[in-house]
Order: C-alpha cells, then sequence, then structure tokens
C-alpha cells in the first residue's frame, strides 16, 4: 500500500515521494488480541433439555388400549346442510332452510345432546366449505363453547363431492 506525500518547496514542481505502510505490526497485534480474547473466553456450555424418545419397533403389535378414543365432535358447515356427528354412522342432517338460513335452535339440540353423551369430552371440529359465510362458522363456535366444548379445531376447505352417503333425514 502506498502514501503519495507533497514534496516540498518550488511552487508545487517537486516530485512527489511514495512512501510504503508496514501493515505487519497491525497484523501481529490483531493476531495476538484475537489470540488472547480465545484464550480468555469463558466457554458456556448452551443450556440443553435431555430428552429420552422411546421408539417402539414397528413389526411389534401395539399394546392393547384400554379403552378406544372418542372421536371429535364435527359440525360441517356447507351450503345446503349444517352435519354434527362424531363419526359416519351417528351423523345428523340439518338442511338449510334458504340460502344462509340454517336451524341453530336445532343444531344447538343436537350439539347439547352429544354432550350430553360424552360429558367429560370437550373438543370439536367445525369444518367450513369454501364460500360460507364467516358469521356462519362464529355461530357454531359460539354455539358449541356454550355446551362445554373449550377446544375447537377450525378448517375448511373445497366444498366436498358427494363422498357421503345421502342423509338419512334429521
Amino acid at each position: 500500500m502506498g502514501v503519495s506525500l507533497p514534496g516540498g518547496g518550488g511552487g508545487g514542481r517537486g516530485k512527489s515521494q511514495n512512501f510504503d505502510l508496514n501493515l505487519v505490526p497491525f497484523i501481529d497485534l490483531l493476531s495476538v488480541l484475537i489470540t488472547f480474547l480465545l484464550v480468555t473466553a469463558v466457554w458456556l456450555q448452551m443450556s440443553s433439555l435431555d430428552t429420552e424418545q422411546s421408539i417402539q419397533d414397528p413389526n411389534q403389535t401395539p399394546p392393547p388400549m384400554e379403552t378406544p378414543p372418542t372421536p371429535p365432535l364435527t359440525v360441517h358447515i356447507s351450503a345446503d346442510a349444517i352435519e354434527v356427528f362424531r363419526n359416519i354412522d351417528g351423523r345428523q342432517v340439518f338442511a338449510a332452510r334458504g340460502p344462509d338460513q340454517y336451524d341453530w335452535v336445532a343444531i344447538g339440540e343436537a350439539i347439547k345432546a352429544e354432550k350430553a353423551a360424552w360429558p367429560i369430552e370437550v373438543q370439536a371440529t367445525i369444518i367450513t366449505d369454501d364460500g360460507i359465510k364467516y358469521e356462519h362458522m362464529i355461530k357454531a363456535l359460539d354455539i358449541s363453547r356454550e355446551h362445554g366444548f373449550e377446544k375447537t379445531l377450525l378448517g375448511g376447505g373445497p366444498a366436498r363431492a358427494a363422498a357421503l352417503p345421502p342423509p338419512s333425514g334429521g
């Protein structure tokens, strides 16, 4: 690295002098400082959480469960009906009386009956098809909370095609 210094006297016609800076002492100083900092640094072990994960052999049969888990209450809101069920066989279908007109009293009674049948269950799932108004999802959420379903999963998606058998009435 060079530095240009103005020359002396003579109205600026003098030659400029080139001067090279010696950077070796600066590099030596930095290397000594880095070494000093590394040697005197306090090395702390970051706190860690020891976990033991027991992984079951996939070829081994799982231990029998004392009672099968209860499926959560599901309230499915579509454009033409609201379904209340825990499994497909026991679903209750409440047809809409018109566009965006549902029988919320009957739906509330069905949710209340499910809570009476399974008093310790607090999980519910509310599923809405695309295009369903937000107020209907909130109404179903309010009714489920009113009857003791404190843990509610909200979901949605495209309107399902005839994936389920036709409703038997409700």
